[in-house]
């Protein structure tokens, strides 16, 4: 198990490093979108700040989830981004193929397993366990 989540921390890490970098440089091809997409994609960009901002967290986020001992800030910061990208691709860019539910696939059981496996850890977060 300790593999599997050595395999999955550094995917995940990299894909939440490479995209939040490609918010500030774009150096990967942009995927294919429908025109919904697009335009909810432009309509972030359009803010002048919240494209940069998630992009930010992106980067921190998969920094954190790298390393064992900072997993589960990794994982609080990535949680709401993974909803909304799951929302974004299932809604938006179903049209366009498999690719997104590939994606979709990939980020619910990869943050799930890590999740699952620092449970011990999050109970801590919700109980005090001081006397």
């Amino acid at each position: 198990m300790k593999q599997i989540d050595l395999v999955f921390r550094m995917l995940l890490g990299i894909v939440f490093i490479l995209f939040g970098i490609s918010k500030f440089y774009a150096f990967m091809p942009t995927p294919p979108m429908s025109p919904a997409a697009a335009n909810f994609i432009a309509a972030i960009i359009s803010t002048g700040y919240l494209w940069q901002l998630v992009g930010f967290l992106e980067i921190c986020g998969g920094l954190l989830v790298i390393y064992q001992k900072t997993t589960v800030p990794g994982l609080m910061i990535l949680a709401p981004i993974t909803v909304n990208i799951t929302f974004y691709l299932g809604f938006l860019q179903y049209t366009i193929g498999p690719a997104p539910f590939i994606m979709i696939l990939f980020l619910l059981s990869s943050i799930s397993f890590l999740a699952w496996e620092r449970r011990k850890q999050w109970l801590t977060l919700f109980y005090n366990q001081s006397p």
